[in-house]
């Protein structure tokens, strides 16, 4: 079965990168596989700790160092050039593979004729993974440029998922807009308008760190260049959607936030399906832990 090269963008990642390597090579490894860490010119102990990786792994790890801060998008990109393998696994530096997940994501994009593969269920976690806060169920199945806009329960904003090299370069890879806000999801509008396949394989999951300071969540708090990327990324795209989904977002900046709420519909098609969500046990006692702290 097609070699994969496991690309991972790591900025400021020294509390999370090896426990991320580690769920690679613990059973998601196979003979021809490759990884590669792009570090992004951190400033805290990652590159130690990935040349440490590096000298445990060889000559399976290679490591990239960017002399400046490219940027997520563009460490992706610089990343994905390099690899020599006909797959890519798109990881991000705080997230966990599951034992023999990527086998069934390979497995599943060979059987669906697909050009990418993403899982189905993402089981979030703030620091140990043992303790899930909640899950996103998204739909198995072909997915589809309306399901993308339908909702944000879909691969598109996590974006690690298993695809073609081939298709990486169709599209031009990764928009490298800012270091890397929404750039997932912009990578699979991409992928979609252009024609791409994607399959969410039932029965799989994987593990995504939520809660701490990751470069997603300091971005996200600058609303302005939020509204300016995502306008950006939906640009080339508006004269595929209804005329008052158009306006819509001409008139609203906000519109990617609210799409759970206010979802996109393509011209003369149905309105697409999004997946759902659901809270642990943990995840209601958080919850309610930090209403009692600010109400009392």
């Amino acid at each position: 079965m097609s070699a994969i090269t496991f690309v991972i963008p790591a900025f400021n990642a020294a509390a999370t990168l090896e426990a991320t390597v580690l769920s690679i090579f613990d059973q998601n490894f196979s003979p021809g596989d490759h990884v590669i860490i792009v570090n992004d010119a951190s400033t805290d102990r990652t590159l130690p700790i990935a040349q440490t990786l590096v000298r445990r792994y060889a000559p399976h790890l290679a490591l990239i160092t960017n002399e400046t801060n490219q940027g997520c998008p563009a460490s992706r990109n610089i990343g994905i050039g390099r690899a020599t393998t006909p797959l890519i696994m798109n990881l991000d530096a705080d997230n966990i593979l599951l034992p023999q997940s990527i086998t069934a994501l390979r497995t599943g994009l060979v059987a669906a004729e697909a050009d990418v593969a993403a899982f189905a269920t993402y089981k979030y976690f703030i620091e140990d993974p043992r303790f899930i806060t909640h899950f996103w169920h998204c739909r198995p199945g072909m997915f589809t440029l309306a399901d993308l806009l339908a909702g944000h329960i879909n691969p598109g904003p996590g974006g690690n998922f298993l695809y073609t090299k081939q298709s990486w370069e169709r599209i031009g890879g990764y928009w490298e807009y800012g270091k890397g806000l929404h750039e997932a999801w912009g990578f699979t509008l991409k992928q979609l308008a252009a024609g791409a396949r994607i399959a969410i394989v039932p029965n799989t999951a994987y593990l995504h760190r939520h809660g701490h300071a990751s470069l997603f969540a300091t971005e996200s708090k600058k609303k302005a260049e939020e509204y300016t990327l995502t306008r950006k990324m939906i640009e080339p795209y508006l004269d595929r959607l209804e005329p008052d989904d158009r306006l819509y977002i001409e008139q609203t900046p906000a519109w990617y936030e609210l799409l759970s709420k206010r979802p996109l519909r393509l011209r003369g098609s149905a309105l697409g399906h999004t997946g759902h969500m659901e809270r642990t046990w943990y995840g209601y006692y958080l919850t309610m832990r930090q209403f009692l702290r600010l109400r009392f």
